[in-house]
């Protein structure tokens, strides 16, 4: 296995049991007092859920890109790259599409709540969260024990029965059971996120410092600094001047990854508490509390910040 390249397998049935109980049981949130509550908590997690997503989906393009790595390191520096890290970054890639979608997905339901609440229907949203349970079935779960998976199971057959029978303080209670899951798996998996970036950033540093060691990159970008002011633009440098800028150019390569570094940390670190803050909202509107929170968690932002500005390169 080269660089750490880490394994991951499926986590789909979490994630949908997720997206079926919020909706299912907001749907059925009782009162006056709470519908407004449970409205607001619906449209926050959807936010949520999309900034999920898009996180996912920033690591598919830095698994993209370390796989692209991996082969310039072969081709250039006789750096293996085996088959089975190849079929092992492939596994990984399928399992984050497959969390992007899930976690679009969820982002859907929840936006369409409103049109859900004025459904008089109830036994349909019962036969959807019937079929989540069903799609739980034949799923696995990463990092998750067979104990954790069982609960999941129990939870979601809770939610149908509770649904079925009109049971709404059941419902209510397994939706926030099933929030909390959802907290809990992206905690576990965060290590998996972090290591996934980490690869790509240290894969990428190696590679632009061997570049320079073999005078393959041009260093004439670090005399901006004294030429910008004065309107002037570097020439391609000469051999000699390009060595002597070396030392400066993987200076700046080491302080731009260690960037690199804390800017996927503090993403991980605020999707787990966006997706936290969440859990205890929904909470609050499962105990019949009133929730005076009224726009998503502030972290969303910072996720989608970062997200952004990785699936634009």
């Amino acid at each position: 296995m080269s660089r750490g390249l880490i394994k991951c397998a499926p986590v789909r049935g979490k994630l949908r049991a997720a997206a079926g109980v919020l909706l299912c049981c907001l749907v059925l949130m009782p009162g006056c007092k709470t519908s407004q509550d449970a409205a607001s908590a619906a449209t926050q997690m959807s936010a949520t859920a999309k900034a999920l997503s898009d996180y996912y989906a920033a690591l598919g393009v830095i698994l993209a890109d370390t796989d692209q790595l991996y082969r310039v390191n072969e081709q250039l520096f006789l750096k293996p790259y085996p088959a089975q890290s190849q079929q092992l970054l492939k596994t990984t890639q399928e399992e984050l599409a497959r969390r992007v979608t899930l976690a679009a997905d969820l982002s859907t339901l929840a936006g369409g709540f409103a049109k859900l609440s004025a459904s008089t229907a109830p036994a349909d949203v019962a036969a959807a969260a019937a079929k989540l349970q069903t799609e739980a079935d034949t799923l696995a779960s990463f990092k998750a024990s067979a104990g954790e998976q069982n609960a999941l199971k129990s939870a979601l057959q809770l939610l149908v029965t509770a649904i079925q029978e009109h049971k709404e303080r059941e419902a209510a209670r397994a939706m926030a059971a099933v929030a909390g899951s959802l907290s809990s798996l992206f905690v576990k998996e965060a290590p998996t996120w972090s290591s996934v970036d980490q690869v790509y950033d240290q894969l990428a540093s190696d590679a632009a410092s061997d570049l320079v060691d073999q005078n393959a990159v041009d260093n004439s970008g670090l005399l901006k600094v004294a030429l910008d002011p004065f309107g002037l633009t570097p020439s391609a440098p000469s051999t000699d001047l390009n060595a002597k800028l070396a030392p400066l150019a993987k200076q700046q390569i080491a302080t731009r990854k260690a960037a690199l570094d804390n800017s996927c940390a503090a993403a991980t670190a605020a999707m787990t508490r966006s997706l936290q803050e969440m859990s205890e909202r929904i909470q609050l509107v499962a105990d019949d509390k009133p929730m005076s929170f009224r726009l998503p968690p502030v972290t969303v932002a910072a996720v989608e910040q970062w997200a952004t500005q990785i699936l634009s390169y």
